[in-house]
Protein backbone atom coordinates (compact mmCIF):
# COMPACT_ATOMS: atom_id res chain seq x y z
CA UNK A 1 0.00 0.00 0.00
CA UNK A 2 1.62 3.24 -0.83
CA UNK A 3 1.51 5.89 2.09
CA UNK A 4 0.06 9.36 1.33
CA UNK A 5 2.11 11.98 2.29
CA UNK A 6 0.74 15.65 3.27
CA UNK A 7 3.05 18.39 2.61
CA UNK A 8 2.79 22.06 3.64
CA UNK A 9 0.71 24.39 1.53
CA UNK A 10 2.80 27.14 0.26
CA UNK A 11 -0.22 29.66 1.03
CA UNK A 12 0.88 28.77 4.91
CA UNK A 13 4.47 30.40 4.31
CA UNK A 14 5.97 30.00 7.67
CA UNK A 15 3.98 27.93 10.54
CA UNK A 16 5.35 30.17 13.17
CA UNK A 17 3.52 33.03 11.76
CA UNK A 18 0.33 31.68 12.87
CA UNK A 19 -0.92 31.20 16.41
CA UNK A 20 -3.29 29.08 17.76
CA UNK A 21 -7.14 31.51 18.45
CA UNK A 22 -8.17 28.09 20.62
CA UNK A 23 -11.13 27.76 18.73
CA UNK A 24 -11.90 23.41 17.83
CA UNK A 25 -14.00 21.75 15.87
CA UNK A 26 -15.40 18.41 16.34
CA UNK A 27 -17.07 16.65 13.19
CA UNK A 28 -18.53 14.13 14.21
CA UNK A 29 -19.14 12.62 10.62
CA UNK A 30 -15.28 12.49 10.37
CA UNK A 31 -15.54 15.17 7.32
CA UNK A 32 -13.09 18.44 8.49
CA UNK A 33 -10.25 19.08 6.50
CA UNK A 34 -7.25 20.49 6.91
CA UNK A 35 -6.07 23.87 5.53
CA UNK A 36 -2.00 23.59 6.84
CA UNK A 37 -1.29 19.99 4.91
CA UNK A 38 -4.83 19.18 2.91
CA UNK A 39 -5.69 16.19 4.79
CA UNK A 40 -9.37 15.06 4.54
CA UNK A 41 -11.91 12.97 7.06
CA UNK A 42 -10.61 14.60 10.12
CA UNK A 43 -12.40 14.42 13.56
CA UNK A 44 -11.16 17.75 15.34
CA UNK A 45 -9.61 20.96 13.37
CA UNK A 46 -8.21 23.96 15.36
CA UNK A 47 -8.55 27.57 14.13
CA UNK A 48 -4.94 29.38 13.93
CA UNK A 49 -4.83 33.34 12.75
CA UNK A 50 -2.43 35.23 10.94
CA UNK A 51 -3.39 39.10 11.32
CA UNK A 52 -7.00 39.20 10.06
CA UNK A 53 -6.28 35.43 8.15
CA UNK A 54 -7.84 32.02 9.82
CA UNK A 55 -7.67 28.68 8.83
CA UNK A 56 -8.29 25.24 10.31
CA UNK A 57 -5.55 22.28 10.73
CA UNK A 58 -5.44 18.65 11.81
CA UNK A 59 -3.74 17.22 14.45
CA UNK A 60 -0.59 16.21 12.84
CA UNK A 61 -0.10 19.57 11.69
CA UNK A 62 -0.54 20.22 15.58
CA UNK A 63 2.28 17.92 16.28
CA UNK A 64 3.91 18.91 13.60
CA UNK A 65 4.50 22.62 12.99
CA UNK A 66 5.55 25.39 15.62
CA UNK A 67 2.49 27.13 16.25
CA UNK A 68 2.49 28.98 19.15
CA UNK A 69 -0.49 31.48 21.27
CA UNK A 70 -1.39 33.79 23.54
CA UNK A 71 -3.08 32.95 26.90
CA UNK A 72 -3.93 35.53 29.57
CA UNK A 73 -1.63 37.67 27.86
CA UNK A 74 1.49 35.76 27.65
CA UNK A 75 2.71 34.12 24.43
CA UNK A 76 3.18 30.11 24.56
CA UNK A 77 6.05 28.39 22.42
CA UNK A 78 4.69 25.13 20.13
CA UNK A 79 5.24 22.73 23.17
CA UNK A 80 3.30 24.74 25.80
CA UNK A 81 0.42 25.62 23.27
CA UNK A 82 0.55 21.64 21.95
CA UNK A 83 -0.37 21.15 26.01
CA UNK A 84 -3.19 23.16 25.64
CA UNK A 85 -4.45 22.08 22.84
CA UNK A 86 -3.96 18.69 24.21
CA UNK A 87 -6.22 19.46 26.93
CA UNK A 88 -8.97 20.94 25.07
CA UNK A 89 -9.40 18.40 22.66
CA UNK A 90 -9.70 15.30 25.37
CA UNK A 91 -12.34 17.73 27.22
CA UNK A 92 -14.31 18.74 23.70
CA UNK A 93 -14.06 14.84 22.40
CA UNK A 94 -15.44 13.56 26.23
CA UNK A 95 -18.13 16.55 26.04
CA UNK A 96 -19.22 15.41 22.41
CA UNK A 97 -19.64 11.65 23.23
CA UNK A 98 -21.06 11.92 26.03
CA UNK A 99 -23.96 14.49 24.41
CA UNK A 100 -24.71 12.10 21.50
CA UNK A 101 -24.89 9.51 23.56
CA UNK A 102 -27.46 11.79 26.04
CA UNK A 103 -29.08 12.49 22.19
CA UNK A 104 -29.54 8.69 20.99
CA UNK A 105 -31.44 8.28 24.70
CA UNK A 106 -33.53 11.15 24.78
CA UNK A 107 -34.22 9.69 20.42
CA UNK A 108 -34.57 6.04 21.06
CA UNK A 109 -37.07 3.97 23.63
CA UNK A 110 -34.13 1.46 24.86
CA UNK A 111 -33.64 1.05 28.35
CA UNK A 112 -30.17 -0.26 27.79
CA UNK A 113 -28.64 3.14 26.70
CA UNK A 114 -29.52 4.30 29.99
CA UNK A 115 -26.84 1.99 31.00
CA UNK A 116 -24.83 3.03 28.11
CA UNK A 117 -24.79 6.82 29.16
CA UNK A 118 -24.03 5.72 32.95
CA UNK A 119 -20.74 3.71 31.74
CA UNK A 120 -19.70 6.27 29.87
CA UNK A 121 -19.78 8.83 32.08
CA UNK A 122 -17.91 6.80 34.30
CA UNK A 123 -15.32 5.35 32.20
CA UNK A 124 -15.02 8.10 29.45
CA UNK A 125 -14.95 5.04 26.76
CA UNK A 126 -17.39 1.84 25.95
CA UNK A 127 -17.26 -1.49 26.84
CA UNK A 128 -18.08 -3.85 23.39
CA UNK A 129 -21.30 -4.54 24.59
CA UNK A 130 -22.53 -1.21 25.37
CA UNK A 131 -20.97 -0.08 22.33
CA UNK A 132 -22.68 -2.50 19.88
CA UNK A 133 -26.50 -1.09 21.88
CA UNK A 134 -25.18 2.55 20.96
CA UNK A 135 -23.94 1.91 17.35
CA UNK A 136 -27.45 0.00 16.67
CA UNK A 137 -29.14 3.08 17.69
CA UNK A 138 -27.28 6.00 16.12
CA UNK A 139 -29.12 5.50 12.67
CA UNK A 140 -31.81 6.54 14.08
CA UNK A 141 -30.36 10.37 14.40
CA UNK A 142 -31.31 12.57 11.98
CA UNK A 143 -27.37 13.56 11.37
CA UNK A 144 -24.75 11.36 10.68
CA UNK A 145 -22.31 10.07 13.48
CA UNK A 146 -19.31 7.98 12.47
CA UNK A 147 -18.89 5.59 15.26
CA UNK A 148 -15.42 5.51 15.23
CA UNK A 149 -15.51 8.84 17.52
CA UNK A 150 -15.85 6.54 20.63
CA UNK A 151 -13.38 4.60 22.17
CA UNK A 152 -13.89 0.65 22.77
CA UNK A 153 -12.07 -1.07 25.79
CA UNK A 154 -10.77 -4.47 24.83
CA UNK A 155 -7.20 -4.72 26.55
CA UNK A 156 -8.66 -6.83 29.22
CA UNK A 157 -9.33 -10.27 28.65
CA UNK A 158 -13.17 -9.80 29.77
CA UNK A 159 -13.54 -7.19 27.11
CA UNK A 160 -11.68 -9.46 24.54
CA UNK A 161 -14.26 -12.11 25.83
CA UNK A 162 -17.59 -9.75 25.17
CA UNK A 163 -16.79 -9.24 22.16
CA UNK A 164 -16.29 -12.72 21.24
CA UNK A 165 -19.16 -12.84 22.57
CA UNK A 166 -21.29 -10.64 20.48
CA UNK A 167 -23.41 -11.11 17.40
CA UNK A 168 -21.76 -11.32 13.83
CA UNK A 169 -24.05 -8.42 13.28
CA UNK A 170 -22.59 -6.72 16.48
CA UNK A 171 -19.09 -7.50 15.95
CA UNK A 172 -19.69 -6.08 12.40
CA UNK A 173 -21.15 -2.76 13.62
CA UNK A 174 -18.21 -2.24 16.86
CA UNK A 175 -14.93 -3.60 14.43
CA UNK A 176 -15.02 0.59 12.56
CA UNK A 177 -14.48 1.87 16.32
CA UNK A 178 -11.51 0.33 17.01
CA UNK A 179 -7.70 0.67 16.40
CA UNK A 180 -5.41 -1.22 14.46
CA UNK A 181 -3.39 -2.56 17.45
CA UNK A 182 -6.73 -3.83 19.03
CA UNK A 183 -7.83 -5.51 15.20
CA UNK A 184 -5.05 -7.65 15.10
CA UNK A 185 -5.55 -8.53 18.81
CA UNK A 186 -9.08 -9.56 18.04
CA UNK A 187 -8.31 -11.53 15.51
CA UNK A 188 -5.35 -13.19 16.58
CA UNK A 189 -7.95 -14.90 19.01
CA UNK A 190 -10.66 -15.71 16.56
CA UNK A 191 -13.13 -13.00 17.05
CA UNK A 192 -12.66 -10.75 13.76
CA UNK A 193 -16.11 -10.70 11.78
CA UNK A 194 -16.13 -13.28 8.84
CA UNK A 195 -16.26 -10.30 6.25
CA UNK A 196 -13.30 -8.39 7.80
CA UNK A 197 -11.32 -11.54 8.42
CA UNK A 198 -11.53 -12.82 4.63
CA UNK A 199 -10.36 -9.19 4.04
CA UNK A 200 -7.19 -10.18 6.13
CA UNK A 201 -6.51 -13.35 4.77
CA UNK A 202 -6.60 -11.94 0.83
CA UNK A 203 -4.61 -9.47 1.82
CA UNK A 204 -1.94 -12.05 3.08
CA UNK A 205 -2.08 -14.27 0.42
CA UNK A 206 1.00 -13.79 -2.14
CA UNK A 207 1.11 -11.52 -4.90
CA UNK A 208 1.62 -13.92 -8.69
CA UNK A 209 4.34 -12.63 -10.08
CA UNK A 210 3.98 -11.13 -13.60
CA UNK A 211 5.26 -12.68 -16.35
CA UNK A 212 6.62 -10.88 -19.57
CA UNK A 213 5.86 -12.63 -22.84
CA UNK A 214 8.12 -13.90 -24.93
CA UNK A 215 10.97 -14.58 -21.83
CA UNK A 216 13.51 -11.92 -21.80
CA UNK A 217 16.78 -12.60 -23.62
CA UNK A 218 19.67 -12.25 -21.54
CA UNK A 219 22.87 -11.27 -22.66
CA UNK A 220 25.86 -13.04 -20.92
Amino acid sequence: MTRIRYTLSEYVGDPKDWSYTWELRDDVALQGNCDFCGQTEQRLTYEVARAAERLWICQRCVGRYPVGGMLDDFRLGPRSARAQIHGLTARLKQQTCHDIIREVRAAVADPALEEVLVYYGRNLQLSPQRAAVLFGALPQLPRAIDPRIFEIQSRSTAHQEEFGALTEAQRTSVWPALSPVQKRRLTALGFAPAGAAARKSARSQPATPSRSWPPRAYLP
